[in-house]
């Protein structure tokens, strides 16, 4: 397999917060609010995805930043392993960033498993590290030498093979992604699924299946979205087909019948295999759908 580039990371200190609370917006979306770990700020995939939230959240960095002062971090994350009566007990990794794309550039994730093994697994806590990736058996090396965790979740963004040769060419290859998913739930690891986002006049036939045969603890599926000022950042007409939103802080979506559409086909195949969640969709879609909003059953939830 063709090695694949990264852009190149600054290393730095960081001076404010490791972990604090991620508040759902816009608030019309069913969405569990969940705890962020900032580890890094922004993504070193070479391209990036071209429809990339962080393109616009971090359009003032020349480069991807990732943060080094593991002791600072280790306290946060301590002291909030320590809290009861949390908003939410997910820790999530993949927020500001692929959880797993600088570990070559700066390991990372086996401290934090053995980390979340001590202070979680073996005191009975219910907190959970959720990594969150486009990475495949090559960003998931350390995982594979590393005995699970059941305070520890593994989710891997998929897409269609064509849509990600397309649009995310930086990542890993789809099928790579699947078998690094394979080989990580056979030695035990928590791996949940994400198929986002949808992308009008892909087919998604495969991957679904791919996904079903897998058998995840949960799957949460996403259709193409963007936070108003993202498409000035992105030039490839990707973001055409996308209404406006109604308000300021709205997504951009596509038509109400079209996600409809797209989210159909996966429900009807997966429905039974396991919970089943939308990414950053409205109650409305969740209701015509027959899933269940208040369990908020999505890559995000307990």
């Amino acid at each position: 397999m063709r090695r694949r580039s990264r852009l190149p990371c600054q290393h730095r200190e960081r001076k404010s917060k490791f972990v604090d609370i991620f508040r759902t917006t816009p608030v019309n979306t069913v969405c569990p609010n969940f705890y962020v770990l900032a580890h890094a700020d922004g993504c070193s995939f070479a391209p990036q995805c071209s429809y990339c939230y962080l393109k616009s959240s971090f359009w003032f960095l020349r480069s991807p930043e990732v943060f080094t002062n593991f002791d600072k971090m280790s306290v946060e994350i301590k002291a909030w392993l320590a809290r009861d009566e949390l908003e939410s007990y997910v820790l999530n990794m993949g927020n500001l960033s692929d959880s797993l794309v600088f570990e070559e550039a700066r390991p990372l994730t086996v401290a934090l498993v053995e980390l979340f093994r001590a202070e979680a697994e073996a005191k009975g806590r219910r907190h959970t590290l959720l990594l969150v990736t486009k990475g495949g058996t090559r960003e998931c090396g350390p995982l594979f030498e590393t005995a699970p965790c059941r305070n520890v979740v593994v989710s891997f963004s998929v897409n269609s093979p064509e849509a990600a040769r397309d649009h995310e060419r930086g990542a890993a290859p789809v099928e790579d992604r699947f078998e690094a998913a394979r080989q990580l739930k056979a030695k035990g690891w928590r791996v949940r699924m994400r198929i986002d986002p949808m992308i009008l006049g892909y087919d998604y036939g495969w991957t679904i299946e791919e996904v079903k045969a897998l058998g995840p603890e949960r799957v949460t599926i996403g259709t193409l979205r963007a936070e108003h000022s993202l498409p000035k950042y992105v030039e490839n007409g990707l973001f055409e087909a996308l209404v406006p939103p109604a308000t300021p802080r709205g997504l951009a979506r596509y038509p109400r019948e079209q996600r409809l559409a797209l989210y159909r086909q996966a429900i009807e195949a997966l429905r039974g295999t396991c919970p089943l969640g939308l990414c950053e969709e409205t109650p409305d879609i969740w209701d015509a759908l027959g899933l269940d909003k208040a369990a908020k059953s999505c890559n995000c939830g307990s």
